[in-house]
């Protein structure tokens, strides 16, 4: 009898863990964040799927809502009494990214995952992982440095030079705050957030709605690449979209796309 009521203390221990896993979820905080509180979920609503990522971005390009998405994510929001924000893209044909210190375990072949992801969302702009002539710079710097550097409102920052015409964007340097991440995903997605700034996205979302549904929400969680974030990068990397294109420009040519002949 003891051995039996053993078993089934084991098998209610079971049913309780299983029913904690599908029923909860962990909360964590993440700095910036509208209310501090972010779902510890790191895969986007729609993963992307590159087998059809081309008829994704084709029908996408046809609807107003993704248009929007695309210039929220490209442009950015308009500086107080700066210039109105234009497209700035890598036009170079090829882009190298250089680790300038170590990480942590698995960012370098998690970098070089993206990467590579990277060259098969688009096939103009090839980006490669190395130290020759970087273009793009990754720096971890411990809390302390960064805060000194770049203040405390965030966990990671890119700064980019570009021009406002071609040849656009011409250098990118992240820097992350490597004491503030909570743990390799939180380090990863601030990572991913970063690079997709670096390749020519600078804006944010701050819908809530939009928190799992792309890389670019200002407090993501997100490890990987949403469907729509994947046509973002096709389309910027297209000869549709050129540097120095307003946000009526881009979504004009995206209206153009959705209306050629395969």
């Amino acid at each position: 009898m003891r051995h039996i009521g053993r078993l089934l203390a084991g098998l209610l221990l079971v049913v309780v863990l299983v029913a904690g896993l599908h029923s909860g979820v962990l909360v964590l905080r993440w700095p910036g964040a509208g209310d501090g509180v972010g779902v510890l979920d790191r895969r986007p609503e729609h993963p992307v799927a590159l087998t059809s990522l081309g008829r994704h971005t084709k029908e996408a390009a046809g609807r107003a809502s993704f248009r929007r998405y695309f210039t929220t994510m490209v442009l950015g929001a308009t500086e107080e009494g700066g210039p109105d924000p234009v497209v700035a893209k890598w036009e170079r044909p090829q882009v190298t990214v250089k680790l300038l210190n170590d990480g942590g375990p698995g960012v370098e072949s998690y970098l070089r995952r993206l990467v590579a992801r990277l060259n098969r969302m688009q096939q103009e702009v090839r980006f490669v992982v190395g130290s020759r002539q970087p273009r793009i710079t990754v720096r971890f710097l411990p809390h302390d440095d960064y805060v000194l550097r770049h203040g405390d409102s965030s966990v990671g920052t890119t700064h980019t030079r570009y021009y406002r015409s071609s040849p656009g964007l011409i250098s990118a340097r992240i820097v992350i705050d490597a004491g503030r991440q909570d743990g390799p995903g939180q380090l990863k997605a601030t990572l991913i957030h970063e690079l997709t700034h670096a390749i020519g996205c600078a804006g944010h979302f701050t819908d809530p709605a939009d928190r799992r549904a792309s890389v670019l929400y200002q407090a993501s969680h997100v490890t990987s690449w949403s469907q729509n974030d994947a046509a973002v990068v096709r389309l910027l990397y297209s000869p549709w979209i050129r540097s120095g294109m307003t946000a009526g420009q881009a979504r004009a040519a995206l209206r153009r796309y959705a209306r050629t002949e395969d």
